[in-house]
């Protein structure tokens, strides 16, 4: 959904209510997934879906100019443990540039992958793509 508001009021029994008194204990994974694609969309970025029974599921996949960023949005507190995201980084042919984690730690990086809390969101941005690029699509390991 466009908005978070309208998403929680529409189909998770009001939860609004929940987290304006207080109650964090609910589940809030899909809520902040939903506020981060907002920010995401927002910022001007295209946003794909990656879910496959051989890999798992992947929250974001960003064309970003000439990169392919993976992006996971973690809620809980253990936002290290996310198999997807370590099934897809070990097929090198993929070729993946960046990988991000939004979560509740602080700014950190452990092996290639960017632990960034959930703010942050707002500083990923499009790349510039120089004029006159030329592109030429790789379909050869598909």
């Amino acid at each position: 959904m466009n908005d978070t508001g309208l998403l929680c009021a529409a189909c998770m029994e009001n939860i609004q209510f929940d987290i304006l008194n207080g109650n964090l204990e609910i589940n809030l994974g899909s809520i902040l997934e939903n506020v981060m694609a907002q920010q995401l969309k927002c910022n001007g970025l295209s946003l794909n879906y990656f879910d496959s029974k051989k890999y798992g599921e992947l929250d974001f996949v960003i064309q970003n100019g000439l990169h392919i960023d993976l992006v996971e949005i973690k809620s809980g507190k253990d936002y290290k443990k996310h198999a997807a995201l370590n099934n897809v980084l070990a097929v090198n042919e993929w070729k993946i540039s960046r990988t991000y984690v939004f979560c509740k730690g602080n700014i950190e990086v452990e092996n290639n992958i960017v632990y960034l809390p959930w703010y942050e969101i707002m500083f990923l941005k499009p790349e510039f793509i120089p004029q006159g690029t030329k592109y030429e699509i790789d379909i050869s390991n598909l």
